[in-house]
């Protein structure tokens, strides 16, 4: 089986760090186009303005100032875009919650993106046997059970 494009797709892809994140602010359409590039070929999704506006009525992205988008906004929208590929967004918001108790966003947000690229530099992407992507998925269940069990033993106020 060649997976060759895999190979090269995901040899192509990082995430920008916090200073590599446009810093002036955005309209929506232009935060969507932004994002986009990004995450459409890591998850083959879009974002959506619809979208945008339930993270911020959620609670997960902060309210943009008069309908513009700073650098903060853009690393909360690709964080919870990428992650809720996984997670639920109660499970995001409340990772994002105590990253941010812990951190100022710009450190926060870059520690989670330098694993991301770190751990995209590292998966294994040609020659896979059927034993490699049973190894994938299991370590793909693993992870995401023991993330949500951790979050939900650590309370808020530490």
């Amino acid at each position: 089986m060649s997976n060759n494009f895999s190979a090269i797709h995901f040899s192509q892809l990082t995430l920008p760090l916090y200073n590599d994140l446009p810093n002036f602010n955005l309209y929506m359409d232009q935060v969507i186009d932004e994002v986009n590039q990004y995450l459409q070929p890591l998850t083959g999704t879009k974002i959506t303005k619809s979208m945008i506006n339930s993270y911020v009525k959620q609670g997960l992205v902060d309210r943009p100032e008069k309908k513009r988008y700073a650098r903060s906004h853009l690393a909360e929208i690709l964080v919870v875009s990428v992650m809720k590929q996984i997670l639920s967004l109660d499970t995001i918001k409340q990772a994002m919650t105590i990253a941010l108790k812990l951190d100022p966003i710009d450190k926060a947000y870059n520690q989670f993106i330098e694993v991301f690229n770190t751990e995209l530099t590292q998966i294994k992407t040609t020659n896979l046997s059927a034993t490699d992507y049973q190894r994938m998925a299991v370590h793909a269940l693993l992870s995401k059970s023991l993330v949500e069990q951790m979050l939900a033993q650590k309370p808020l106020d530490d």
